[in-house]
């Protein structure tokens, strides 16, 4: 059975067409989505899961760096800029997995296919009281005390955490 959804990058046309019924419940998130900033490849770039019926959820991937207490940069770092999925979407399962597993795998799938041209140590993201749950099941750690991450505006009430990548005990 072929997949009800597809990963592409947002353009223009997809932001214009879809974007304006997308609601996450996180006014800055659903914003983001249909913001200029959303197609500056400066900033990131922006992947959304479509299904014939819209847009389920997207993610925003840029590059930066972990520093230690004393400006000491530890690792580069692939940055999640943001990661949300619509609300009819929340909570929810397509056959066996929640659909926001299947967007946070697939962020976390390209980031691994971007590690054989970019070398990078962590994949590194704000959350949200909301979305902690997700990168904690996925893997991630909130930021140690001696470690530090740029942040972007707006990020202060959030959650700094981390998923070490090729971690070793």
């Amino acid at each position: 059975m072929k997949n009800e959804y597809f990963t592409v990058k947002l353009t223009k046309e997809i932001q214009a067409e879809l974007s304006q019924s997308f609601d996450c419940g996180n006014p800055a998130l659903t914003t983001f989505l249909k913001s200029y900033e959303a197609l500056d490849d400066f900033f990131g770039v922006t992947y959304v899961i479509k299904s014939k019926n819209g847009i389920i959820g997207y993610y925003n991937i840029s590059t930066g760096h972990i520093e230690n207490e004393n400006h000491i940069r530890m690792g580069g770092t692939i940055y999640i800029n943001c990661l949300a999925i619509d609300k009819l979407y929340q909570k929810k399962k397509f056959r066996t997995s929640y659909y926001s597993d299947i967007l946070m795998n697939d962020c976390l799938q390209r980031i691994e296919n971007l590690r054989n041209k970019v070398g990078f140590a962590f994949v590194t993201l704000s959350s949200t009281d909301e979305g902690y749950h997700l990168y904690e099941r996925n893997g991630f750690c909130e930021l140690e005390d001696d470690m530090q991450m740029a942040k972007n505006t707006g990020e202060d009430t959030c959650i700094p955490m981390y998923l070490p990548l090729d971690y070793e005990e």
